[in-house]
């Protein structure tokens, strides 16, 4: 492409933090900006986003970033990458009529419970090829409905986090494909909304956007939004995705075989397929899938407190102790962390369907667990907890071989978490060398809205460059096969009437 080719933007509205990238077409970063995303917690434990507060945030990185990039650089397109499940419901002029309930807050198990009932656990997955999950967009839509009935009433739409950005971006309500998984009311096969689930759960399917293949384009920047943020004007937005997805997709994670496990406050372990899985093993293991495009789609499990465990325990017990610290610490403690293991289930269990209590755990901890044996177990535990999902996926019917591991995120800056991650898994990492790969996604889809790249693997051929790769150590690798095989693999089950009877005597 010529050297004045125009900019491209991606926009990524995360769990942790609000970022606003400008690339160029070769994947680049050319400006940025970040701020923390607002949330409002409870206390007890409810979690909610101000959607105007969201797009004030979106505003306020986007104009930094557009400030650092000389004046009458050409920006041809835009896109949103946002966190799934959650939505914004908007009145019949586009404006919200409700907090946004975060993706991880459980408030809808009962309307969960109460469709399953309905409907029925298998009906439900024969559709959506998903188990029963309290966090999708549905349940928290129904939950909406029964707990703030004024609000519902005067609903026009409900839009997903990437979505509503969109929307104030251009004002043409849309979803895609991978957001649309999210919400447990669309039918995997035919990529359309399920017009049964939603009749069954009294939805109009109008409250929802048309369903689009992400890089569709929805048209330009409108002008006061323009000039608000510093865009020029015929800027295009394309219709983004999912975080996750848009992420795989900067990463080349489009086949199968191959494996991104992207290390983020939660942890996606992800791997594409050519079609959806409807049989038993998947639907009782309760993994995610969804598409990505027309044609293909994905599975995934997860660690829904991964780099959120580090914070955890950087705020709980080494609130003096920055990450270098932490690291030249448990660097300094061999394998097995003297005795001591993590099972790292502080947001929820091996999956967000389970109905298995939360609980996580040090165990076997004595006299000689200081704070650098403590956090190398927290390592070891997310390490071994991401080979468990890793498993436990390879043994559904007809999973490819798994050929190549690729790594992303922010914990990948943590090599010592590398190098034990590459040990447990017994195979090298390939890890990334894309700064932000999920706005870098997005970027792509509104490259793809704009024609600067006719399609994702056009797009790959342009931005794509090789990984560090991180081997595994054969000391460690035996070490962690037999850690692993020994006693991490049953810890969850061992400790499941136990977690159990605390989890019922904290209700009390």
């Amino acid at each position: 492409m010529p050297a004045d080719a125009p900019l491209l933007v991606g926009i990524d509205v995360g769990t942790s933090a609000v970022r606003s990238l400008i690339f160029d077409v070769a994947g680049q970063v050319v400006a940025a900006a970040a701020v923390p995303t607002p949330t409002n917690t409870a206390a007890d434990g409810r979690s909610e986003h101000d959607p105007r507060a969201l797009w004030q945030a979106v505003v306020e990185t986007l104009s930094k970033a557009m400030a650092e990039i000389p004046t009458g650089m050409p920006v041809a397109g835009i896109a949103v990458a946002s966190m799934g499940e959650s939505g914004v419901a908007l009145d019949e002029h586009g404006e919200p009529v409700h907090p946004i309930v975060a993706w991880y807050d459980r408030r809808s198990e009962p309307q969960a419970a109460q469709l399953a009932q309905i409907v029925g656990a298998q009906r439900i997955f024969a559709a959506t090829g998903l188990a029963i999950d309290p966090t999708c967009g549905l349940f928290k839509l129904l939950w909406f409905k029964e707990n703030a009935p004024e609000a519902y009433a005067r609903t026009d739409s409900w839009l997903n986090v990437a979505d509503w950005i969109a929307f104030q971006l251009c004002g043409v309500a849309a979803t895609d494909f991978s957001l649309g998984s999210r919400s447990l009311a669309m039918d995997l096969r035919q990529r359309r909304w399920s017009e049964d689930l939603l009749a069954a759960a009294g939805v109009a399917p109008t409250l929802l956007a048309p369903l689009h293949q992400s890089g569709t384009a929805l048209g330009p920047v409108r002008d006061d939004v323009a000039n608000l943020v510093g865009l020029p004007p015929g800027v295009v937005v394309g219709v983004g995705g999912h975080d996750h997805i848009c992420g795989a997709v900067a990463e080349g994670v489009v086949r199968p075989g191959m494996l991104l496990d992207s290390m983020g406050t939660a942890e996606a372990l992800f791997r594409p397929t050519d079609a959806p899985r409807f049989d038993p093993a998947t639907r009782d293991l309760g993994y995610l899938q969804g598409a990505i495009t027309a044609n293909t789609g994905y599975l995934m499990g997860g660690i829904y407190s991964s780099g959120g465990a580090v914070e955890w325990f950087r705020k709980a017990m080494a609130a003096d102790a920055g990450h270098a610290t932490l690291i030249a610490e448990a660097t300094e403690i061999p394998p097995g962390a003297r005795g001591g293991i993590f099972l790292p289930h502080l947001r929820f269990g091996p999956s967000a369907a389970s109905a298995d209590p939360v609980r996580a755990a040090f165990l076997g901890l004595n006299a000689d667990s200081d704070r650098g044996s403590l956090f190398r177990a927290l390592l070891e535990g997310l390490a071994l907890e991401a080979r468990f999902v890793i498993e436990t996926m390879a043994t559904l019917p007809d999973m490819p071989a798994l050929q190549e591991i690729r790594v992303t995120g922010g914990n990948t800056q943590n090599r010592l978490l590398l190098a034990i991650k590459a040990a447990v898994f017994g195979q090298p990492l390939h890890v990334s060398r894309v700064r932000e790969s999920t706005s870098l996604g997005a970027a792509i889809f509104g490259g793809i809205a704009a024609g600067i790249y006719r399609n994702v693997d056009h797009a790959l051929e342009h931005t794509s460059r090789p990984p560090d790769v991180v081997d595994p150590m054969p000391d460690w690798t035996d070490f962690y096969a037999q850690l692993y095989g020994e006693v991490y693999k049953d810890l969850a089950g061992t400790l499941r009437q136990i977690n159990g009877r605390l989890h019922s005597l904290s209700q009390t």
